[in-house]
């Protein structure tokens, strides 16, 4: 008999598409797929559709949509929230989208199908010296499909980021049925990659998935540290990290897990009378290494270990790791269900936070183990526990309600890894105000307005006091300036008109709040009026962007700043927008750390993080959307909202600061930010490389990332006309290298670099980075233009940007490890060649050479008769329907920017 949900001519149908056996409906054959490894919760699904290829899965999922039927995206089950359960709906089954399309090694990256798992990725490109990084614990059954769809870690994630700091793209089967490439947060237009990742398959379902590689270290050194006391060992976390010594991994295991592990067929030699044991694993360049990992024994027995082991050999590392590896599976012995919670605090609080969950134990009679990442302070309290006893699970429940409190209530997350599912939705309150969850909803909404999509997850049901997001509309009495100066008082006004000219004039009105509040009432007041606003920093950015179609408002942040809090045991701040980074990274310099952004002309931490734009130090260190954990912003319609905390690993809800950032104030006003942070290095060395000809430094510049040596913190290609803007001395291409870190590596990597070619040692290194980052002010560029290409295609790139036009060739800065190249054009001849529009073709060219490799081109600064003519942005194809969707849930009245992002949004 069909399901009242599956009716027989849709079953008929699916059979059609993906055949007869692959179409489980049965009783018995549903049995398998009730719940994922969270066996807490169970549920029944219709029916479960097997795929072999992305063609089919579009296919089932037209047909199903088609049908209103709800469907739920599935790949090994080893999801630990309930993610993958399916109650009455359709389960799509991925495992059999196991193929790996290609691995490009040259440019590090691979595409792959959601069913392939973790491991046998890694396998595949370990002949080519490289490795996918994020390594969950279950990573020899879980599928990179499941690692994107619950942003995954593992114990390496501490040093190599989490899933979404390796996924280059996505191939995106929609809740409808269409299928639509994502690209890369590189590209124009809102992190929709981001906004995926993460996601719990709740926005569409991924039929292929482009991630970064990177080099297999060449040398690993292992530790294990043996602690009487929980908080010693907690303490020498902190330490280490503080010592600016940034491990592959740094792991903690409980007495209690220990003694299980040490009990069972796992058992690995550690003793059981200690209460906690720390792994502390560290990988690089064989230079250095072992004075690093003496460094960290040093620290351990400073804290009181009372043993501290090195693996002498591959065999002493296995077994260091069998008692972590096995931890999960040894609970068995302990009780025949097993809850495995997930929650994250700043590091600085897990001595608190473990008392906590020993107390939770006493108050509810059950036993608590805990083994969990200790360097990023994601913990997992794992509930043993037999569910035949009456009233077992009320208890088990209750415990894991009391911990996630506690943890919230210590700055932290309901969840680091494992993701909300159904397990935690219940939670989400406790992070997230009624207008967080809302902006959530918009995301669900603009990707998945029919809900059919693993409906049930991640978002609590809305309450009945979520605020308003459409206001009327009044008409202004008077002007924009005398209204602000009425309701808010004339100190919101700001009398530096001409600081900020749009367009070459003065704005009209310049707004520069002073308090976040009063940045809210503001943003009411322009809601309700119907004014058009710009929000600017310093004005670092004010000739990029489609022209606007109208203006009323410019609203400055620059006067958010000077309060910085700053934990130095967490690595983190808490600064207000308008902060300059040159303030904030010398505030932080005091305490030995940085905030390691340097974009190009510098400006305030909201700019930066709103335009997502990175410098320099991007291949070491990242971009905006890698170093921002939490953000305050203030929406359209003048609501205040958050988004992400103050803990590095949070997979609670969708990633709103991905969104956020990158955005260009689009979406709404960024007023505060949560920021990751590093330990200044050890040593900071540069070297500067001349050449006739580009393709040598090209080729060096590639032969700096091999051989085992401390791959450059950043590495510039500089033109000969870059160069003589920049006072370099000599007409020649230049390749300005610059390596951080410990002292023995990087001067190891810097003596090795000056056998490959000759060099100089920078009277003042730092002044030339400098000089680099100011390079338009030196070169007062008309247009500038910036191309990001896989890195192989970076001399290709060059090639086409010189000469631009007219006969002469630009200054021009490219990263060789990155693939960012930026073209800047001073001669107006360039912009407005009589009767041939040089400078037009030649961005077309870069913009096809660019896209048919992969990557994209936009205008980032030009006059506005310019940009009237090209397309600042460029075409994202199909991705441009989402783009559309977000802005208009986000501003339906267009108050911020409206026309000016991508598509003229």
């Amino acid at each position: 008999m069909a399901s009242p949900v599956l009716t027989r001519d849709l079953e008929k149908h699916l059979r059609h598409i993906v055949g007869r056996d692959a179409v489980l409906t049965e009783p018995g054959q549903l049995l398998t797929f009730e719940s994922d490894a969270l066996t807490a919760h169970r549920a029944t699904p219709a029916a479960v559709v097997l795929v072999d290829d992305p063609e089919q899965l579009q296919r089932v999922v037209s047909a199903l949509h088609a049908a209103r039927v709800p469907f739920v995206p599935r790949g090994a089950g080893t999801g630990l929230s309930g993610g993958a359960v399916a109650d009455g709906a359709v389960i799509i089954e991925l495992s059999r989208l196991n193929r790996i399309v290609w691995i490009d090694a040259e440019n590090r990256r691979a595409r792959v199908q959601p069913g392939v798992i973790n491991t046998q990725l890694a396998t595949a490109v370990a002949p080519c010296g490289l490795m996918y990084a994020p390594d969950p614990s279950s990573q020899t059954a879980c599928t990179l499909g499941g690692n994107v769809a619950e942003n995954s870690g593992g114990p390496h994630c501490l040093k190599y980021g989490v899933t979404s700091n390796h996924i280059i793209g996505l191939t995106l089967v929609t809740p409808e049925g269409e299928v639509v490439e994502l690209p890369s947060s590189d590209a124009a237009g809102y992190d929709l990659v981001g906004l995926l990742v993460g996601s719990e398959g709740t926005l569409g379902i991924c039929s292929e998935i482009e991630v970064r590689l990177v080099p297999v270290p060449a040398a690993v050194e292992t530790l294990l540290a043996h602690f009487a006391d929980v908080d010693a060992a907690s303490r020498a976390v902190t330490a280490i990290i503080a010592a600016g010594i940034l491990p592959a991994a740094l792991e903690m295991i409980d007495q209690n897990t220990l003694k299980a592990v040490e009990a069972s067929v796992f058992a690995a030699g550690f003793p059981t009378d200690v209460a906690a044991s720390l792994i502390v694993e560290l990988d690089g360049p064989r230079a250095g290494l072992a004075e690093q990992a003496r460094e960290v024994e040093k620290v351990l027995q400073e804290h009181g270990a009372r043993e501290v082991s090195r693996a002498a050999s591959d065999e002493d590392r296995f077994r260091f790791w069998k008692a972590r590896k096995s931890a999960f599976g040894a609970m068995g012995r302990i009780g025949s269900d097993l809850l495995v919670q997930d929650a994250t605090v700043p590091r600085s609080r897990i001595p608190d936070m473990l008392r906590r969950v020993s107390e939770v134990a006493g108050k509810y009679d059950l036993v608590i183990t805990n083994v969990f990442h200790a360097g990023d302070g994601n913990l997992h309290p794992n509930i043993p526990y037999d569910a035949r006893e009456p009233g077992v699970l009320d208890r088990v429940r209750s415990a894991s309600r009391e911990i996630m409190e506690a943890c919230v209530a210590a700055e932290g997350t309901i969840t680091g890894e494992h993701g909300v599912g159904v397990d935690k939705r219940k939670y989400m309150p406790l992070i997230y105000s009624d207008a967080d969850l809302e902006t959530m909803r918009w995301v669900k909404e603009a990707f998945d307005p029919s809900g059919l999509c693993n409906p049930g997850k991640v978002l609590p049901d809305p309450s009945n006091d979520v605020p308003a997001s459409s206001r009327s509309r009044k008409a202004s009495a008077g002007d924009v300036a005398s209204t602000i100066a009425l309701e808010l008082g004339a100190d919101c006004l700001d009398e530096d008109r001409a600081e900020f000219s749009v367009e070459g004039r003065p704005p009209a009105t310049l707004a520069a709040p002073g308090t976040i509040a009063v940045l809210s009432e503001l943003m009411k007041l322009a809601s309700d009026r119907g004014w058009v606003v710009l929000p600017i920093g310093d004005g670092t950015w004010l000739s990029n962007g489609c022209p606007l179609k109208r203006l009323d408002l410019v609203v400055s942040t620059r006067r958010l700043s000077g309060s910085i809090e700053h934990r130095p045991d967490d690595l983190l701040a808490s600064v207000r927008a308008g902060t300059r980074l040159s303030e904030l990274n010398a505030k932080l310099a005091e305490a030995g750390q940085w905030w390691p952004l340097d974009p190009l002309g510098g400006g305030t931490v909201g700019a930066t993080i709103s335009t997502g734009v990175a410098g320099p130090l991007a291949p070491a260190y990242g971009s905006p959307r890698d170093l921002v954990l939490g953000l305050t912003l203030v929406r359209a319609d003048g609501q205040m909202v958050k988004a992400g905390g103050k803990v590095v690993k949070n997979v609670a809800g969708y990633d709103m600061v991905r969104l956020y950032t990158g955005s260009w104030g689009t979406l709404g006003i960024i007023a505060e930010a949560n920021l990751r942070l590093h330990a200044l290095p050890q040593a900071d060395e540069t070297r500067v490389f001349a050449g006739t000809r580009v393709e040598g430094l090209i080729t060096l510049a590639d032969e700096l990332q091999s051989g085992g040596k401390l791959v450059p913190a950043a590495a510039e290609i500089v033109s000969p006309a870059a160069a003589r803007a920049l006072e370099l001395d000599g007409d020649e291409w230049r390749l300005i290298v610059r390596w951080l870190g410990h002292g023995m590596a990087v001067h190891d990597a810097a003596n090795a670099a000056m056998a490959l070619g000759d060099a100089v040692r920078p009277a003042d290194a730092a002044g030339t980075w400098k000089r680099l980052g100011s390079i338009e002010g030196a070169v007062d560029p008309t247009l500038v233009v910036r191309a990001m290409v896989p890195t192989q295609s970076t001399l290709e790139m060059i090639r086409r940007a010189t000469p631009f036009g007219g006969g002469s060739t630009p200054p021009v800065i490219a990263s060789p490890l990155s693939g960012r190249m930026w073209v800047f054009v001073a001669d107006p001849a360039f912009i407005d060649v009589p009767g041939e529009r040089t400078w037009l073709l030649r961005v077309g060219d870069l913009r096809r050479a660019a896209e048919e490799r992969g990557g994209s081109v936009r205008v980032e600064r030009a006059p506005i008769e310019t940009r009237r003519v090209v397309d600042p942005w460029g075409e994202l194809g199909s991705a441009q329907r989402y783009n559309g969707a977000i802005k208009a849930k986000f501003d339906p009245d267009s108050v911020l920017k409206p026309g000016f992002f991508v598509g003229a949004l």
